[in-house]
């Protein structure tokens, strides 16, 4: 608990500097969202807008982009599957895997920009994958606050899509691995941009 109270304190201090940097790129109105092409387990990022954002944004430079998460598509309702910190649903809520409506995932006030990638993996894996990741929502697996690569007990956004891939035999990442240099946190954290820089996602949509 007091490792999670420096890491929170330590955030809080360089994200309020971060967050004057970044707060221009607030976006205004709804997002476009390209409904004719989705695909279930699709992988969309975000340009967040939280203090937490702010910090990955900082230390990934050439990632446009500081969330992620899977496209899952039923009954013509579109949502995404993601692992998510500081966006509580209810009083009493934890930060966990969850679904989220894909509108609710792109509102302004959460992403001043996102993107939209289709898979490389075939349906049936796409499907597995898929699966997974609603049981882990359905079971609340918590966030990840310790940002540890070693425990799938816990999982932060990356760490969870990485997650799910690796048990279908796939490396989204192809081993690429961001060095942070920041007190209270590994050495080695998957950014989006580990993810985004594969280019067996092929990118259709941005805004």
């Amino acid at each position: 608990m007091k490792k999670r109270l420096k890491i929170v304190a330590f955030i809080a201090v360089i994200a309020t500097i971060l967050f004057f940097c970044h707060s221009a790129n607030t976006r205004r109105g709804n997002a476009e969202i390209p409904y004719s092409e989705l695909r279930n387990g699709d992988i969309v990022f975000r340009r967040g807008l939280s203090f937490s954002s702010n910090i990955v944004l900082s230390q990934n430079e050439d990632c446009l982009y500081s969330h992620i998460g899977l496209v899952y598509i039923k009954d013509s309702a579109c949502f995404v599957i993601h692992a998510v910190n500081d966006e509580p649903e209810f009083d009493g809520d934890f930060d966990r895997v969850k679904v989220d409506r894909i509108e609710d995932f792109f509102k302004p006030e959460r992403a001043s920009a996102g993107a939209f990638c289709h898979s490389w993996v075939s349906d049936s894996v796409s499907q597995r994958i898929m699966e997974r990741a609603l049981k882990l929502a359905q079971d609340s697996v918590r966030f990840d606050a310790d940002f540890n690569l070693h425990d799938s007990r816990e999982l932060y956004c990356t760490e969870f899509v990485h997650f799910l891939y690796k048990s279908v035999g796939e490396d989204i990442t192809e081993g690429r691995r961001t060095n942070v240099g920041i007190m209270c946190f590994p050495d080695e954290i998957i950014f989006p941009g580990d993810i985004e820089k594969n280019k067996k996602l092929k990118k259709y949509f941005e805004f």
